[in-house]
Parts: structure tokens; sequence; C-alpha cells
């Protein structure tokens, strides 16, 4: 691992002290493939982030529980266990008769007792085969991570073809050394954008791979957001 590497890896676990912070900056100003691979891995922090939270259901820990504890036996088993133990018994015709009649009256009690099991199966209904059909045809969403360096800005927002141009709607967070980010999600496709500096200055991210002319003489960075 190199030295901007090593760098970048501090970054990320906010390790660095304010020079080495900037030193940082610095080397991906100049360095595409350093910036690449710290946008990248940017967008697998804030992806890890926005995973849901798998918490186990109560029934899990109820299962989990019967499994670990001995189970106490039921009375059909402890009577069939009476039964089928191994053990030396002297041959009496009588009392071998009386013991086959006791366990049929037995087994026949239990069938007896026993209720017939109905087992029903909701049949599907119109509503819901409608909203199961719909989240099927819904077109995934993936986080995207905008960050621009504006130390002496007091607030930093975005406006583009995602928000509608309205740049109240996308406000960026302040960090460390003047650093602004925002995480939004994105459905794939290609988008332009332009950062509001302040709510009066609107720049183009510096930090974009592409950029295209508005129409008016500026130009707009643009996004491509893919799967």
């Amino acid at each position: 691992m190199d030295e901007h590497e090593l760098l970048l890896q501090r970054f990320l676990d906010h390790d660095l002290t304010p020079e080495e912070r900037v030193r940082f900056l610095q080397a991906i100003d100049t360095e595409p493939e350093l910036r690449r691979q710290w946008l990248n891995l940017e967008m697998v922090v804030a992806e890890a982030v926005a995973l849901p939270k798998v918490v186990p259901s109560p029934k899990f820990f109820s299962e989990l529980k019967n499994k670990l504890e001995p189970r106490s036996p039921t009375w059909w088993e402890r009577l069939w266990a009476t039964v089928t133990a191994p053990r030396t018994l002297e041959w009496n015709l009588a009392g071998a008769v009386a013991a086959a009649c006791i366990a049929i009256v037995s087994v026949v009690g239990v069938f007896a007792v026993i209720p017939p099991r109905v087992v029903e199966i909701p049949a599907p209904t119109g509503p819901a085969q409608t909203i199961a059909a719909h989240m099927e045809q819904v077109e995934p969403k993936v986080f995207v991570r905008l960050i621009l360096l504006q130390p002496d800005a007091h607030s930093v927002s975005v406006a583009g073809d995602f928000n509608g141009w309205n740049p109240a709607r996308t406000p960026l967070e302040r960090s460390d050394g003047g650093m602004w980010t925002a995480t939004i999600p994105l459905h794939p496709g290609r988008y332009q954008y332009m950062f509001v500096i302040d709510g009066k200055e609107w720049i183009a991210d510096p930090l974009a791979d592409e950029k295209t002319t508005d129409g008016f003489g500026a130009h707009n960075a643009v996004l491509d957001v893919a799967i």
C-alpha cells in the first residue's frame, strides 16, 4: 500500500490530521485514478449505511430457545418409552392379553380425541395481485454520493434534473475540513446538475467526469447512474 492509498484508507476512517486532510484533497485534485478510487469507496460506504438492518423476530428467538432447552416429553412419549423399554418379563398369557387390550384402547382413544386439521389457503384477490405486479415493475434506485470542497461556504445545495432544479430540496451537509456531502437515491439514467453555494453562486461539480453546455454560456455537470 503506497502513501496515497494509506491516506485514502485513513480518510475514510476519519483518522487524518488537518494537515494530512489538506494533502489528501490536493492529491485527489491532481490524480484522476486516486479520485476515482475515493469516490467508489465513498459510494460503497453510503450503500452499506443504507442497507436495512435485519432484526430477528420473537418467533425466531422462541424456536431457538426451544431447540436449545431440553423439551419435556409428552404423556404419549412417556407411555411409548414405558411400553418399548427392554426388560425381562416372565411369560404370562393373561397378562400379555391384558396389555395388548390396553394398548389397542389407548391408540383408538388418541385417534378419537385428535380433531381433524383443516388447512385453509386464502385465494389471491385482485388488488393484492395488482400490488405484487407493480412491485415487480418498480425500477431499483442507486445511492449516489455528491462531494464538494468549499471551506468558506456557509451553505451548499445541489440542483438538477433529479429534483426539478430546486436547490432547496437537496442540501449538502458540512463535515470536517470544509467538505460538503449528500447521498441521494436515483434511478439509473443520465442527469445534469450544479452546486449552489450560499444560495447564489452556481458552479459545476469539479469532480465530474463529464460536463455539457446549458445553452446560456455555462456548463452543467453530467452524472451517469447505472446499476
